[in-house]
């Protein structure tokens, strides 16, 4: 492929990126038929490049979502709504690597080595940190929590060679920010729909924040008693010696970052999913020139625009055709049916009930419905009293079949976004490195629920 392709291909994401976060605040016709017809484009020229498996998937969504629209006869600005069902994710995807362009201003990685070198020989909780760490900012900042943790740790987990172990903790941290963060849209959908106060969802989410760490901290350690050859602890180097000015310097980049995108949320109304982007574009400058590190910040914009723009193309593929087949599903009329799924019976056994419940939501994703149609299709058709539930009980069933179902779908925008990090298959991924965990939260979080149904 000539260089003269290369450039048009980087210059047709970078542009669809931009104008479709312009399109955000100008709200035009004109330019949402652009970024539609520039999402085609990228889509048709990413059939010609993706490995064999990931485009005959990406098509397959895409054809089924065709003929559902063809079916239910849908005009013409249902398609482009299809189209541009995951827009601003892929927006997202382009833009969120120079967020993180500031972390390479300095060797902070190098300074975090030191740490683990010095304190953490075990991978055990080195996992357990992932863990936390990525929780807490995916409660502030969602999805560039995973981008950004992964950023700051990916080096610490080649020195225990262990990263598809890190992923997996990081994506269970991630999706056990789900269980009580404002930030997901399972906690909007519940607290509008149920009146549920969202202050009352705290100390249920942290709890359940705290059984999912152990429940990883034990998966982790199993993994490691069964293969101790395979998980050797790092040898313990005294002469190590640990800057900490560099590792307080890091600390501070990632709160100024996380506290950004926090205030910005709270005080404008804007889509955080269009706040991430913005600050991925303005952060990295605002802090190469207070640290006077204009030459590292060109230097990373020029690897940024010869190396991760393209790399994007195939996460570009699944996320358009995934939410294509998403919205045609939500224009059908799929997602409603859902619910009548639920046989009267299951009301006289709770755990049954609430299992089923969040796999209504799980399975469906593994094909590419997204969980928020048919979570907010439960919370709009079931009167949680009429299927023998608490209003709390089944919005936590809601909420954790919901983060349940990103951890385990192979087209979440987590499980698409690890795939590019560790440029493996979304499927080995999700299903590969979470799958038995998942289903396993699945019957361990009904249980519980029905515990707290019963109880409270």
């Amino acid at each position: 492929m000539n260089s003269f392709s290369y450039n048009l291909k980087r210059n047709t994401i970078i542009l669809f990126a931009i104008l479709h976060l312009a399109n955000y605040f100008i709200n035009s016709a004109f330019l949402f038929y652009i970024c539609c017809g520039l999402l085609v484009y990228i889509f048709v020229f990413a059939m010609g490049v993706l490995p064999k498996v990931t485009r005959r998937i990406s098509l397959a969504l895409l054809l089924l979502g065709i003929c559902l629209m063809i079916w239910k006869r849908m005009p013409f600005e249902a398609w482009l709504l299809c189209i541009d069902k995951n827009g601003n994710l892929v927006t997202l995807f382009i833009l969120v690597p120079m967020m993180f362009l500031p972390f390479s201003y300095n060797d902070y990685q190098k300074e975090l080595k030191h740490v683990a070198q010095a304190y953490m020989q075990s991978l055990l909780p080195f996992c357990m940190l992932t863990f936390s760490v990525v929780h807490i900012f995916g409660v502030v900042i969602s999805v560039g929590a995973v981008n950004l943790v992964f950023e700051l740790f990916k080096n610490n987990a080649k020195l225990y060679d262990a990263e598809k172990t890190f992923m997996a903790s990081l994506l269970r941290g991630y999706c056990s920010s789900g269980f009580w963060s404002p930030a997901w849209a399972s906690i909007l959908v519940v607290t509008t729909q149920l009146k549920i106060p969202w202050i009352q969802f705290i100390p249920w989410g942290i709890g359940f924040f705290l059984i999912s760490l152990a429940l990883d901290t034990i998966a982790v350690w199993f993994k490691m008693r069964r293969n101790p050859d395979k998980y050797p602890r790092l040898e313990t180097r005294e002469h190590v010696v640990v800057d900490w000015k560099q590792i307080f310097i890091l600390i501070g980049l990632a709160t100024a970052l996380i506290s950004i995108i926090a205030v910005i949320s709270k005080i404008t109304p804007w889509d955080l999913m269009v706040i991430i982007p913005l600050v991925a574009i303005v952060f990295p400058i605002v802090v190469a020139l207070i640290q006077n590190k204009m030459p590292n910040y060109k230097l990373g914009m020029k690897e940024y625009y010869d190396k991760s723009v393209l790399k994007v193309i195939s996460q570009v593929a699944l996320f358009t055709a995934a939410g294509f087949l998403s919205k045609a599903l939500e224009f059908s009329g799929v997602g409603a049916m859902i619910p009548q799924l639920l046989p009267t019976w299951m009301s006289q056994y709770p755990v049954i009930l609430i299992g089923s419940i969040m796999l209504l939501m799980i399975v469906p994703s593994l094909v590419g419905l997204h969980p928020v149609a048919i979570g907010t299709a439960l919370v709009a058709t079931i009167v949680p009293a009429s299927i023998g539930l608490t209003d709390m009980a089944f919005a936590l069933t809601i909420i954790v079949g919901w983060a349940l179902a990103i951890l385990i779908s192979p087209f979440s925008a987590t499980s698409l976004i690890a795939g590019g990090l560790l440029n493996s298959s979304p499927w080995d991924i999700s299903l590969g490195l979470n799958g038995r965990f998942g289903f396993f939260n699945v019957l361990f979080f009904s249980i519980i629920i029905a515990l707290i149904n019963g109880t409270f």
